[in-house]
């Protein structure tokens, strides 16, 4: 797909036009070829002289007939325009006149989520809600006839069988439906709004609850996640012995160490595809690092930072962990497509997959969780060796898989890296790690089963409870704002009468 820049159609006539994709020449304004492949617009050459675009225009833009510059930024559009066509005629299916329906619209959605490079899991969550609830209901509906009745039947019908968060998911799915059908082309006025005095968020009841808050009582206390991990050791430990005793394929996995994974999750706040995605050097860095942000931290005494050196703790070729600042950095995510992690071709993302937020990030991690990571680099590290030790899982599937792939996707050409792809499958992980360990778990109820993902909502209330700042829990989460975590994620309205009373009592 062409790069994307700014969107727009013109009133000009464009040079060439095939499969949607148009070629117009350049004016004062813009002094470049453009080529507009489905509203996305690139500029395709250098700025032509201003002064040689009239004559140009006069000929045709005909490469025998005008300036040597221009000519050369014409055969430079005419070959991109070319390719342009030879990629829509594959990707791009461009609705008939008259063919402006509902489908025809969640078809350029779905387009526009590709050409953007938007996360597999959140192009199949589009697809999945228009498949399911969007398109038998309104699907041969036009677009110029589309209003608010159209929309609330959809979400009427999707009310039957859904929870309030699908409902939310479904009303902002449309919603960007109707945006892109305000955006040029347009297929709907601008004044149009089918969304109009729709109501789809889930409205809270009593003052103080979020819409979409898990309570305390669906949330996993602390004692549960310990008896979880311990449960999960022994879990770990049986099958990793099965299996490598097997005497036709015996296969070597690191189960007995999946414990840590409920700890990281429920304590540090990750994640579980953050979570699955976490290899060694995510935790530790080469020694000079580690002394350099020791040294560089003005904050600490001189008598601080001595302490600080001594107590650094060195691991196998040159990495180190202090114990000062004990971090994770999260900077990728497991991507799944259906429930099978989707392993990248080498020339893109190790994982294929940026975290939630974009961005990279970093958490804490508690004293108590020091001793078993330190031993788990280490074991890691010692077995890899310096090339592939770094890179490997801390919570693999099976064993360690490992590829060579671009630091760069954009350049795969550039500097690569060993990238561990043993991902777990998620359906496995549940049915053979987490729903038997949870059987075997005491005080964990057994119905109904808290889902895997509420580690994370534990990591919220746990944090609060042992003093962290809003702010840090909000940034160890990878939120956007400390209002959405409070919402979504902190104690409230009911939840926080307890703790009150605790705190009113001597006053």
């Amino acid at each position: 797909m062409p790069a994307k820049g700014s969107t727009g159609t013109t009133r000009r006539k464009p040079l060439r036009s095939d499969r949607g994709v148009k070629l117009y020449g350049p004016t004062p304004a813009k002094p470049f070829f453009r080529v507009v492949v489905v509203g996305q617009v690139e500029r395709t050459s250098a700025a032509v002289p201003v002064d040689e675009i009239a004559p140009a225009m006069a000929r045709g833009f005909d490469p025998r007939e005008i300036d040597r510059a221009v000519a050369a930024a014409r055969l430079e559009a005419d070959e991109l325009f070319d390719r342009s066509v030879a990629w829509a005629k594959v990707n791009v299916r461009v609705a008939k006149r008259g063919e402006r329906t509902i489908d025809a619209l969640c078809d350029r959605r779905l387009q526009e989520l590709r050409d953007k490079g938007r996360a597999r899991g959140t192009y199949d969550k589009a697809e999945s809600l228009m498949r399911l609830y969007v398109r038998p209901v309104i699907g041969a509906v036009d677009v110029a006839q589309w209003n608010n009745s159209h929309c609330e039947t959809v979400l009427r019908a999707a009310s039957k069988s859904c929870h309030s968060e699908r409902i939310a998911d479904l009303g902002t799915l449309l919603r960007s439906l109707v945006t892109l059908a305000h955006r040029k082309p347009a297929w709907l006025p601008e004044g149009d709004d089918p969304l109009e005095s729709v109501e789809y968020m889930t409205k809270a009841h009593t003052q103080g609850e979020a819409a979409r808050y898990v309570p305390l009582s669906q949330r996993p206390s602390t004692e549960q996640v310990d008896s979880l991990a311990s449960a999960m050791r022994e879990r770990g430990l049986q099958v990793q012995t099965y299996l490598a005793s097997r005497p036709e394929a015996p296969i070597m996995i690191d189960r007995g160490w999946g414990w840590l994974l409920p700890q990281v999750a429920g304590k540090c706040g990750t994640r579980l595809g953050e979570t699955y995605a976490l290899v060694v050097i995510n935790f530790c860095n080469h020694r000079p690092e580690v002394e350099a942000r020791i040294d560089g931290d003005l904050s600490l005494s001189p008598a601080d930072r001595s302490s600080r050196l001594r107590g650094i703790i060195d691991l196998p070729h040159g990495f180190a962990i202090n114990p000062g600042r004990r971090v994770i950095a999260v900077t990728e995510t497991v991507e799944w497509s259906g429930s099978k992690p989707h392993i990248a071709p080498v020339d893109e993302r190790a994982s294929g997959k940026e975290t939630k937020s974009k961005k990279d990030r970093w958490t804490i991690y508690p004293m108590s969780l020091l001793g078993p990571i330190v031993e788990r680099c280490t074991e890691l590290l010692e077995r890899f060796g310096p090339d592939l030790g770094p890179a490997a899982l801390m919570f693999p599937e099976h064993d360690h898989r490992f590829v060579h792939v671009p630091i760069d996707s954009k350049k795969p050409a550039g500097p690569k890296r060993w990238q561990d792809q043993d991902w777990w499958n998620r359906s496995d992980f549940r049915k053979t790690m987490y729903l038997k360990s949870v059987k075997a778990a005491a005080a964990w109820p057994d119905t109904p089963t808290f889902p895997c993902e509420n580690l994370r909502h534990h990591f919220a209330t746990w944090a609060k409870r042992n003093g962290y700042p809003d702010e840090l829990i909000t940034h160890c989460m990878g939120h956007s704002s400390v209002s959405y975590t409070q919402q979504r994620y902190f104690r409230t309205g009911a939840d926080t009468i307890p703790q009150g009373m605790s705190a009113s009592e001597h006053l």
